[in-house]
């Protein structure tokens, strides 16, 4: 799905009708109409973070580019994003096979417990 149709699922599935939708984010009920028609298709970056918010999920995903990111675990993302020796490790582990990505994987668990996480 695009923008304009989480939206306007996000709002269903929350049970919110476009005025609360608008209210919440500062726009009127009558944009928030047409952000979910496509009428709108370049919707302002703060209106997606303030979707984001509302509905509980990542701008990312809002804007249909994953489905697996929340607002919970897309906090981290710029961090990952930034560090240049997690990012080249990340790299790395992609590259192995699935078995020694799963041993790496349950080292992991492994010191995460032992550390009392």
């Amino acid at each position: 799905m695009n923008l304009n149709e989480n939206i306007k699922a996000m709002r269903l599935k929350k049970g919110m009708t476009l005025e609360e939708v608008g209210k919440k984010v500062s726009v009127s009920k009558q944009t928030m109409q047409r952000y979910e028609s496509g009428k709108i298709p370049n919707i302002p970056y703060d209106k997606v973070i303030a979707l984001a918010h509302l509905f509980n999920c990542s701008p990312a995903y809002l804007m249909g580019w994953e489905e697996n990111l929340t607002i919970d675990n897309a906090d981290f993302i710029p961090d990952i994003l930034s560090d240049s020796v997690f990012m080249e490790n990340i790299k790395k582990l992609k590259a192995l096979s699935k078995e020694h990505q799963n041993t790496i994987f349950d080292t992991i668990d492994y010191w995460y417990a032992k550390e009392g996480h």
